[in-house]
């Protein structure tokens, strides 16, 4: 369950950062400010749409998915996963009422549900849900450009490129990357987009059909919890506070702490998280991290499957190395006796293989 969820996350950033993204002649601003109104003026949705990811963004796999979708202003959605290259995706369903949340996952018989603020829910509520306020954040922050005019499923689009404004790069274009849109040109939403960044990898989504305004009913945005099915209630899924004595006697494996850590830098919080524990490190402008051992769903990823990543030897180890000098974001994975291990965060390539180095 927490790979699908992970999987989802992927899926749903690449969404969040493209679906907002976003004979006569139009001018660029003219286009922007009519997805703009648009956004705005949108209080239901119903759309079938196809997102695809590869590289980082999709923990090194290439990995799609097609939802059926609902949202209906101002919080309200649901999503339902039809088809997926991952078999064990098809049939999820996430759905919020705007107070109470649920994922299902039919596979393993069970419905995770808490409270809608509360209750991480990426796909629905990354692909639809808060649309003006995704829309406005990465326009503020974007450079656009209109490239020309393509034709996207049978319907003629405006075709515009956007990239960071100066200073503004890790507010909506994570790892400096590049958005490319493909704008209705008679409704003015979204049709088709990509977002490629060097340290991320890249991702794409499709609309395939949509309907604004139609009349979405409230029914849809509850949900009827199948007979037999287990229920989680989703606190029960929250990073459990421990100190790092109760850490050690709860890791099921020898617990390692750095020697060496960035200067400011020092310990402020130690949890547990299924089966992993995370310390994390702050207090510093220079950097702020986490190393995690045991399985927190990243074990997965390996230099081959990444492909944008590059291998390093840390601790004797074969690790995945993931830098972006752009932000100064780093993730260093490796396993080391069966268990996973990473250092990630704002942090350098070389601090966090002497942080790594130092685990004693």
């Amino acid at each position: 369950m927490q790979r699908k969820v992970l999987t989802l996350t992927g899926l749903a950033l690449i969404l969040s950062l493209v679906l907002a993204g976003c004979g006569q002649q139009v001018s660029t601003e003219e286009i922007v400010a009519h997805v703009r109104q648009t956004a705005e003026s949108t209080q239901d949705v119903h759309a079938v749409i196809t997102v695809s990811a590869d590289g980082p963004l999709a923990q090194g796999n290439e990995v799609s998915a097609t939802a059926e979708v609902w949202e209906k202003s101002p919080n309200k959605v649901r999503a339902e996963v039809v088809e997926s290259s991952m078999p064990e995706l098809k049939g999820v369903i996430l759905v919020s009422d705007g107070e109470q949340a649920w994922m299902y996952d039919p596979a393993e018989k069970q419905v995770i549900t808490g409270n809608a603020g509360e209750m991480d829910l990426p796909l629905p509520e990354q692909m639809l849900a808060s649309m003006q306020k995704i829309v406005q954040q990465v326009l503020d922050a974007s450079n656009a450009t209109l490239e020309g005019e393509e034709e996207v499923a049978g319907h003629a689009t405006y075709k515009l490129i956007l990239t960071p404004k100066e200073g503004e790069q890790s507010l909506a274009l994570p790892g400096n990357g590049t958005a490319t849109l493909w704008v209705d040109k008679e409704r003015w939403i979204v049709l088709k987009a990509s977002y490629e960044a060097s340290s991320l990898g890249q991702g794409t989504m499709e609309v395939q059909s949509y309907e604004l305004n139609s009349g979405v009913s409230d029914d849809l945005f509850q949900f009827e919890v199948p007979e037999g099915v287990e229920v989680i209630d989703a606190q029960a899924q929250k990073p459990q506070s421990l100190t790092l004595d109760e850490a050690r006697a709860q890791a099921g494996f020898p617990l390692l702490v750095p020697e060496y850590v960035p200067d400011g830098t020092t310990l402020i919080e130690v949890y547990k998280l299924g089966d992993a524990i995370i310390l994390r490190y702050d207090h510093s402008p220079e950097a702020a991290f986490t190393v995690v051992q045991g399985d927190s769903g990243m074990s997965k990823l390996s230099p081959e499957s990444v492909g944008l990543g590059k291998p390093v030897t840390v601790r004797g180890q074969s690790a995945t190395a993931i830098s972006d000098e752009a932000s100064g974001s780093t993730l260093l994975l490796w396993t080391e006796d069966g268990v996973a291990m990473s250092v990630a965060g704002h942090i350098s390539l070389d601090e966090a293989i002497k942080v790594a180095e130092s685990l004693k």
